[in-house]
Parts: C-alpha cells; sequence; structure tokens
C-alpha cells in the first residue's frame, strides 16, 4: 500500500486473493517524485517483494494494490484485464481511465543504483474509478492487479511498479498575504497503512481479512525533489523524518521517514514545499527591499517636508537690501481710491478686481453688498549673513472689504482689518 495526498491522507494496501494470508510485504520502498507544477503528475516508484512463512509454496496467485488516487496514465501497451473493470463497476464504482502498467524486477546486485532493472514480460493491469453518486471532494482511486510472477518470494529479488498519479498535490492554505511575499506553496503527503476517502470504504470492507501487513524488514517511505537548487522546504511531518541530498541523483534532495513495521497503525509524511525561479527566491528578497525603499522614501519625504517648512518659514534669500515680500498694493490705498456716491461698479472692478462674494438683498431691491479679502504677511527680519537672513515671526494682516451699492453707484465701503503674530506664513 502506498499514498500520497495533500489533505484528507490517503493510502494504498495490498491484497490477497485468499483470506487470512500467510504471507507478508518486505522490504517495501515507496518514492514519489514531486514536480514543481501543481497539476503534473506526481511519479510513484513502489519497491517491493513478499516475505513468505518457511516451507511455504511459492506465490502463484494476483496480488491487487488498492491505491486511492487517479493514475494518470498507462505506462505499457495494451488494454486492462475487461475482468478488473467489470468487477470494479460491478461495486457501484465508474471506471475513469484504464490500462496497463509496466512491472520490473531488480536482483540484489543492483539494489542501491539507478539501473531500472530489467522488464518483466508479464504487466499489472489497473483501472482508475469514482464512487457513484458521492461528491466531487469523495476523489478517485485505482484498483491494480499484479499478476504471478517467479520473483515473488525471491529474496534474492525486489519488484518494481513504476506509474504517474494526478491529485497527490495541492496548495498550502495560506493568506493572500503569504501568497504575494512567499509565492505558491504546495503540500505533499505519502502514507501507508490508511484507506483513504470514506468513498473507497467498501471496496476495502470486502476484502478486509485479506490485507497483506508490512514484515519486519527495512521499509522506507520517500519523497524526492529533483531542482534542489531551487527548492524550499518549510516544514516536515512528523520530527522523525530525515532530509538530505541524495546519494544517487545529483541535484536531488531527499525526505524520507522509516516505517514501523511492528504497528499496524497508518503512518504519513508529509512535505510542504515551494520550487523558485532564478539564482535565488527572488520574492522574499525584492518584496522586503521594496518596503525598505518605500519607507525610507516616506521618511525623506516627512523630514524634506518639514525642512522646506522650516526654511520658508524662518529663512530669507535675497541681493541688497530687504524688500517688502508682498510688492502689490495694499488693499487700503485701492479703497481709499473709490468714492462713495460717485465710483460705480465699474470702478470699483478696475480697482480691485472681482469681488470674491456678492450679496443681493431681495427687500432691498437693487441695492447689492461687494465683499472683498486680502492677506498680507509681513517677515520680522532678524540676523543677515549676505543673501541669507533670518526671520523672527510673521506680522499677518487680514483685510475684509464690503462695499454697498446701490444699482451701479457706491453707498458705502467697510472695511475690517484683524492682525496677529505668528511664526509661520500659513
Amino acid at each position: 500500500m502506498l499514498a500520497t495526498a495533500p489533505s484528507d491522507v490517503a493510502a494504498q494496501v495490498f491484497i490477497s486473493t485468499s483470506p487470512r494470508p500467510d504471507i507478508t510485504i518486505g522490504p517495501l520502498f515507496v518514492g514519489a517524485t514531486a514536480p514543481a507544477e501543481l497539476t503534473a503528475p506526481v511519479n510513484i516508484t513502489l519497491t517491493w517483494n513478499l516475505v513468505q512463512r518457511r516451507g511455504g509454496q511459492p506465490y502463484a496467485r494476483t496480488l491487487a494494490l488498492l491505491w486511492p488516487s487517479e493514475i494518470a496514465a498507462p505506462t505499457a501497451p495494451g488494454s486492462a484485464d475487461p475482468v478488473l473493470v467489470n468487477y470494479v463497476e460491478s461495486r457501484g464504482f465508474s471506471s475513469t481511465g484504464s490500462g496497463r502498467l509496466l512491472l520490473r524486477a531488480r536482483n540484489q546486485s543492483q539494489l542501491g543504483l539507478l539501473a531500472p532493472g530489467e522488464n518483466l514480460t508479464v504487466t499489472a493491469s489497473y483501472v482508475s474509478f469514482v464512487r457513484r453518486d458521492a461528491p466531487p471532494q469523495a476523489g478517485s482511486g485505482s484498483l491494480v492487479w499484479i499478476p504471478p510472477t517467479p520473483h515473488l518470494g525471491d529474496s534474492r529479488w525486489v519488484l518494481t511498479l513504476p506509474f504517474p498519479v494526478r491529485g497527490m498535490i495541492a496548495p498550502k492554505p495560506a493568506t493572500w498575504l503569504e501568497d504575494v511575499f512567499w509565492g505558491r506553496r504546495n503540500a505533499l503527503a505519502l502514507s501507508w497503512g490508511d484507506v483513504g476517502s470514506i468513498a473507497f470504504y467498501p471496496l476495502y470492507h470486502e476484502h478486509r481479512d485479506r490485507i497483506l501487513h508490512l514484515a519486519r524488514e527495512y521499509s522506507r517511505l520517500l519523497v524526492n525533489f529533483p531542482d534542489a537548487g531551487h527548492l524550499r522546504i518549510e516544514g516536515i511531518e512528523p520530527v522523525a523524518a530525515v532530509r538530505g541530498g541524495s546519494r544517487l541523483r545529483a541535484g536531488t534532495e531527499t525526505v524520507s521517514l522509516p516505517l514501523n513495521t511492528v504497528d499496524a497503525a497508518p503512518q504519513t509524511l508529509k512535505v510542504q514545499y515551494a520550487y523558485y525561479r532564478g539564482i535565488f527566491a527572488w520574492r522574499p528578497v525584492l518584496i522586503s527591499l521594496g518596503l525598505l525603499v518605500l519607507g525610507n522614501l516616506t521618511g525623506l519625504l516627512m523630514v524634506s517636508g518639514r525642512l522646506s517648512t522650516l526654511v520658508r518659514t524662518r529663512l530669507r534669500v535675497a541681493r541688497g537690501a530687504p524688500e517688502d515680500d508682498d510688492a502689490t498694493t495694499p488693499m487700503p490705498d485701492r479703497l481709499a481710491e473709490i468714492r462713495p456716491g460717485e465710483s460705480t461698479y465699474d470702478d470699483v472692478v478696475r480697482c480691485c478686481g472681482l469681488p470674491e462674494e456678492e450679496h443681493h438683498r431681495v427687500a432691498s431691491g437693487s441695492r447689492r453688498t461687494l465683499v472683498y479679502r486680502e492677506t498680507r504677511r509681513q517677515p520680522e527680519r532678524g540676523l543677515r549673513v549676505g543673501w541669507l537672513t533670518t526671520v523672527r515671526h510673521w506680522d499677518i494682516e487680514r483685510y475684509e472689504a464690503e462695499i454697498e451699492l446701490d444699482g451701479e453707484r457706491v453707498q458705502d465701503v467697510v472695511m475690517h482689518v484683524r492682525r496677529a503674530r505668528t511664526s509661520s506664513p500659513d
């Protein structure tokens, strides 16, 4: 049995054709190669053999493998055994794909090497299925029939069954901020001894007395990451798992977990990881640099704003003798040219421009009021060095003039003056 599922951990079980079998599985190596793309299939390599009771007859029957994920594609030519397809569909499942899988054998001299082993003349038959009337989140499963070979039960050999599996990797749940900062992260789980989705439990329950358990042999779960130079592993469970570089494949990182062959409880190896592009994980670095630059620019703008305000309010630059900062004609001088009873509206506009406000009195007929406002700022200069002069304070004068008109003729002029002394011209 083998499993790799990201959320609801699934697994596989070997099933014998006879009840209460006197054989066990050992050794067992369940390997998974994690691709960089989330939608790409995961390549599974299942390496195992049988351990028989002393003096027992060689195992010459079909061995079944229940796998709780969809096999993506066949690895050998030919169609699946129709008996297998009919068997699955008669149990309330619908077939989604079927075919043949390559079966290899490796002798003792090839163990620990990259040699794939020799291809056997027989191939395994598989069918992938979903349960009828089950919700989509129930997932899919596969049933593999492995034909008998002379290598089964021979301690000098191990059998290898490679096949691609779809839907074993899922994105790690994260907030949008984590996705922006770290990018997409994946979760992969490789397990042994768990039936998987409850939708497939009837198939397991039918053959629960034929499940093959692990022998007391060396067995492991392994997850290989081929692009170790662009890999970031964020979490590994359980703590007993070991991470290190592969001793067989250059540039490959391996996470492995020894299987407890005494306890029949499910065992799972979980890895949270992400692949990045380039020579380093650029996204957190660039975002951190961007935040640093943005913070410095914000501080610079705040300091420069305060500095410019200080320079504008406390320092003046002028050649020669200081001149009046406001060279326009003061409002009192302009209002002095207006003669009540003589000046007209056009004379007022010529002297003072268009009014800021104009008030009309409906009950007074043609009477109206023109309102003009003006603010004059005069610095009180202090120490002078060359063109640079300090400012002690600012004298502020705010004028508001109201010009009463009757028709087009000025009747009265009223001016209000407010004076203040401040440290800033604003």
